[in-house]
């Protein structure tokens, strides 16, 4: 038997992981107002950070799936939200919403492939 968590954030929340992260990275933004991030449902899932400038030229920040997975640890990890280090956490859009889902082993061998998680979850949802 294994374990399922899953941690929704709203679309602030993912933003300002995304700016934390970078900022732990060491990766600079450019000068301008961030708005909040564009979800891209669609595997690989794809997040982009807008920011416009003082001209209103927008400028786009892309994410990898793995990226926002990062940053959305690391997010809770500030908040002292707790999380299991053994678990597999991958980034899924849930209800259009995007969620941070933790499969925690039992204990035995390896856990199944990110493909066979990711088809049991979408199963999950649309079984909803």
């Amino acid at each position: 038997m294994r374990e399922l968590r899953a941690i929704s954030f709203t679309e602030r929340e993912l933003t300002t992981a995304l700016i934390e992260f970078s900022g732990r990275l060491k990766r600079k933004l450019p000068v301008g107002t961030v708005m909040d991030a564009k979800i891209n449902s669609e595997a690989p899932i794809k997040i982009v950070l807008p920011i416009q400038d003082d001209y209103g030229e927008m400028k786009e920040i892309p994410y990898s799936e793995m990226e926002v997975a990062a940053a959305l640890v690391h997010y809770c990890m500030g908040r002292k939200v707790r999380l299991p280090a053994r678990g597999e956490k991958i980034i899924q859009i849930i209800a259009g919403q995007p969620t941070l889902v933790i499969w925690i082993p039992d204990g035995s061998t390896g856990g199944p492939s990110k493909a066979a998680l990711v088809k049991r979850l979408k199963a999950t949802a649309a079984a909803r």
